[in-house]
């Protein structure tokens, strides 16, 4: 019998008869047992190929993210489901016996080393010599479904929130964007012998900002800065006071054009898909903000023209890095997740994530990686159909692979505005500098909503605030809590049954009339 990859298996062995199968133990533990033979996802593994005529083995139950491993130790060596990874003991040989059978051995227990089971108390172990717990016979069951790609939601005319991104006004947020740094002073805010060196690393956390794209991209961005020290600080033509940045875009345009004006002469900025504008901590200019301009309608220079800024003032230097990484994000097209007006401690997302509150986030919803183009097939799925059930296992989106983020239309199935979304939750960071969250994530995203309307509402466990973690500090739903939002015509439940490792498998009900 060949292995067919596409196929989940069920797996017996010659010594307890196909009456049992392998199957995984739903108590969060990882280990193995021998149990009758049932059509459920705990008994159903799935081949990947590793190469060289090699597999991995992961079962429907828990998903990608977590592989068949070996647990060493000085009486046995136990079979167990672990962090998928590129680990020995999840190299597995198969060897084809007699009459389609097989043995399996793997590269942490060596070619001497079978899977079997014992012969008392039909415990799943490796071990030498030749037994009839040792002979695998795979039973294909059922197909592998592939993840189903998300559509891109329908905005219905609206051009600032969570629709598909225009790159003709934004930066497209893969490979190495790059960007300069410069620094202006003015008469009635002056740099006092101010290092332009330390504002530079501190609206950076120190290479904090970089690391931070460089990891929630999966490596798929690099943030390259060019951090313009050495120039000093220019100073600017009029008083502080004199600048509105946040007014209109033509004001805000009035100050950009002016400050790098200071540069021309020193730095090829338009050679930058970014600019980015510093002052010292005296100067007010009502936060930091973001500039994106049209093509033909941005600041001219000798060699082209400069489209996408990002202005710091005094406030920028009392703040954490992520001030400037949620910046970045309205230069990547990410919209504002707060309410306009009020402060983010007021927002429906919480801080779940940096567009939302850039104090106490310390990423990025899977859904906005996803827009990003992060976010890998294999780790996101489309559930389009109504249906009685869906069941699976959650992985962290900090984990390179497992699925990681399933989306649930509201309307149209085939041209949504509105989704359902779960995910992991990612930590919060409090005003202390402690963390705080994990569990499952429930929130709606709708791409009808404009930026600083609220374009994503976090579903909350408990409706609770923190004057240390921000709002919603306690959305995520923990194992045994269950959860629930209708929105239009469409119903989704959400149960959390158990939690394994750093993953939580989940089941949910939804419906769409």
């Amino acid at each position: 019998m060949s292995l067919d990859t596409s196929f989940y298996y069920q797996l017996s062995n010659a010594s307890l008869g196909a009456g049992k199968a392998l199957e995984v133990i739903p108590d969060g533990s990882g280990r193995l047992r021998m149990s009758p033979t049932k059509n459920i996802t705990g008994q159903a593994w799935k081949l990947v190929e590793r190469g060289g005529g090699q597999y991995a083995l992961r079962t429907q139950y828990l998903g990608e993210g977590l592989s068949l491993n070996v647990l060493r130790n000085a009486s046995k060596d136990r079979p167990v489901l672990a962090t998928t990874g590129d680990f020995p003991g999840q190299a597995w040989t198969l060897t084809l016996g007699a009459e389609g059978t097989y043995k399996l051995t793997n590269d942490l227990t060596g070619p001497d080393r079978f899977l079997d089971t014992t012969c008392d108390t039909d415990e799943p172990i490796l071990t030498s010599g030749d037994h009839d717990g040792q002979i695998w016979t795979l039973t294909q069951i059922r197909k592998v479904e592939s993840n189903v790609d998300i559509p891109p939601l329908d905005p219905k005319g609206n051009t600032r929130g969570e629709g598909p991104t225009d790159f003709k006004l934004y930066a497209r947020p893969e490979g190495v964007v790059r960007a300069v740094m410069i620094f202006v002073d003015f008469e009635d805010a002056p740099a006092a012998g101010a290092s332009t060196a330390d504002v530079g690393r501190h609206l950076l956390g120190n290479g904090s900002a970089q690391r931070l794209f460089r990891d929630q991209s999966y490596q798929r961005m690099v943030l390259d800065v060019t951090v313009k020290s050495d120039l000093g600080w220019r100073r600017m033509p009029r008083p502080f006071g004199e600048y509105e940045t946040h007014v209109s875009f033509e004001q805000h345009k009035e100050y950009i054009s002016q400050a790098v004006c200071l540069f021309a002469a020193d730095v090829e900025l338009s050679d930058y898909a970014m600019v980015f504008i510093a002052t010292p901590g005296a100067a007010d200019l009502k936060g930091a903000s973001s500039f994106r301009a049209q093509v033909g309608n941005g600041i001219p220079t000798r060699d082209g023209e400069i489209r996408l800024v990002t202005t710091f003032d005094g406030s920028s230097l009392k703040e954490r890095y992520t001030t400037l990484v949620h910046e970045v994000g309205h230069l990547f097209g990410l919209p504002d997740l707060y309410r306009a007006g009020l402060h983010s401690g007021h927002s429906r997302a919480g801080g779940w994530d940096l567009m939302s509150d850039s104090h106490h986030a310390t990423s990025f919803l899977g859904w906005h990686r996803h827009k990003n183009g992060w976010l890998d097939l294999s780790r996101k799925t489309y559930v389009a159909d109504p249906m009685i059930e869906w069941s699976g296992t959650l992985h962290p989106l900090a984990d390179p692979t497992g699925l990681s983020m399933v989306v649930f239309p509201v309307d149209d199935p085939v041209k949504p505005s509105k989704v359902f979304v779960l995910e992991l939750a990612q930590q919060v960071v409090g005003d202390d500098g402690a963390y705080w969250g994990e569990g499952v994530l429930l929130y709606v995203v709708d791409a009808t909503v404009p930026s600083g309307s609220s374009p994503v509402v976090v579903v909350p466990n408990v409706c609770s605030a923190s004057d240390n973690f921000g709002n919603l500090f306690e959305a995520p739903y923990g194992v045994g809590d269950q959860g629930s939002r209708a929105e239009g015509k469409a119903l989704l439940v959400l149960e959390v049954l158990e939690r394994f490792g750093d993953s939580y498998t989940v089941t949910v009900r939804y419906e769409r009339r």
